[in-house]
């Protein structure tokens, strides 16, 4: 269309404004200066997604994990505690009495210090020069393994105060770290800096048995060379969630447990034993939005990916992997509404998420749908969806969209 045309298009009122933009412009400050109307409705959306985390759950699951392993527990709530909120639930470790919390994200440990959280933060997530002045403020204990461990000392020093850090060592990991066979001149270099306080020293475990062997053997020979020579290295800490369910002699002076906390066993074998009776703390929701009849023939979500075959009643739910709810639930997982079990179709979209109702003519648009159950008889917890999708417990608890709703029962 040319330009003529279509400002003509526009109409009158609207060719005069863009003739004067200074109209354009009281025309928004008036916009501006009208009172807000109420909303119709609450704006967290009756019927969007929600999450329920009981925080009691994550409490009884802290006491079997701390029982089990007799030694203090360095709670893990990195990634919005495992999906499930982070200050809420770190707030209610500190108080059930976890000596420490572990993030990955520096952001998160300041979040924590702004909500009151007092006790130990261990960030094991990078930081830079400029970071190190609120690490030093805030109080938190920052995981190191190369030399920029100077940069928290000079802050440290000009702050008159020290800096807490725990050294992390690579034993076969690969991830960060510093490496077993140049870790002692490290710790040496950081053990100099008068502003600087060891405060641990920690590895992390593969979790492949036989090799979480080896390298507890590694980080032992460098923890014996560094107090060989008088260096004081602290609270030595390895063992995850997997580690509490190896040997005890990986516990060390402290354990870090993280999904063991959320309800969760690290993998099948544990999940089927059971022994400490974890219980899931996450339930997931959504609504039905939209019912609809479908006839042979016809086709559901972008590039038809279902195609109808017998007369069907589908439920569109409003939940989606904008969500956090992946894709791969489709033609895979279950839902249950009214207590009834039905499938997940493969139509799974950012917003939306497809359920074959069977033709069950009993579901209403407005009924509660259960993606994610804490109750194991529902078999829809975190874990038997993993196993039937292919997305693991812990992809599935932290990719849910920090944004959803969560009410902490």
């Amino acid at each position: 269309m040319e330009r003529r045309k279509f400002l003509d298009a526009l109409g009158a009122g609207s060719l005069a404004v863009l003739a004067r933009p200074e109209q354009a412009i009281r025309m928004r400050e008036d916009e501006e200066r009208r009172p807000l109307q109420p909303p119709l409705q609450s704006p967290a959306g009756h019927r969007d997604p929600r999450i329920e985390v009981s925080l009691n759950d994550i409490i009884w699951n802290y006491d079997q994990v701390k029982k089990r392993a007799k030694v203090p527990v360095m709670a893990v709530v990195k990634a919005n505690a495992y999906g499930h909120g982070l200050v809420e639930v770190a707030k209610a470790l500190e108080k059930a009495g976890a000596a420490a919390l572990m993030v990955g994200k520096l952001r998160e440990a300041g979040e924590l210090r702004e909500a009151g959280i007092r006790c130990p933060i261990l960030n094991f997530g990078p930081y830079g020069r400029e970071d190190g002045e609120a690490i030093v403020v805030q109080r938190i204990s920052q995981a190191v393994y190369s030399e920029e461990a100077r940069d928290l000392d000079e802050w440290a020093s000009k702050l008159k105060t020290k800096a807490s850090v725990h050294i992390d060592i690579d034993t076969g990991m690969g991830r960060t770290g510093v490496s077993t066979d140049r870790a002692l001149p490290l710790i040496e270099t950081i053990a100099s800096l008068s502003s600087i306080k060891i405060d641990g020293v920690c590895t992390t475990l593969t979790e492949d048995p036989e090799f979480d062997r080896e390298q507890m053997k590694r980080f032992m020979d460098v923890w014996a060379a560094a107090k060989s020579k008088n260096i004081f290295l602290g609270i030595r800490h390895a063992a995850s969630s997997a580690g509490l369910f190896e040997s005890p002699d990986f516990f060390l002076d402290m354990i870090r447990p993280g999904i063991a906390l959320y309800g969760y066993y690290p993998n099948v074998r544990t999940g089927k034993e059971d022994a400490l009776r974890l219980k899931p703390a996450l339930r997931l929701s959504a609504t039905v939005v939209f019912i609809k009849d479908l006839r042979p023939g016809e086709s559901l979500s972008y590039l038809r990916a279902f195609k109808v075959k017998d007369r069907m009643r589908v439920a569109t739910v409003g939940i989606g992997y904008s969500d956090g709810y992946p894709v791969q639930m489709g033609g895979q997982a279950f839902v249950s509404i009214r207590n009834r079990k039905f499938p997940v179709l493969p139509a799974v979209t950012a917003n939306h998420t497809m359920v074959d109702l069977k033709n069950d003519r009993d579901i209403l648009v407005g009924d509660e749908v259960i993606l994610i159950d804490r109750a194991k008889e529902t078999g829809l917890t975190a874990d038997v969806l993993a196993e039937r999708s292919g997305v693991g417990d812990y992809k599935l608890l932290i990719g849910l969209n920090p944004s959803l709703p969560r009410i902490c029962l």
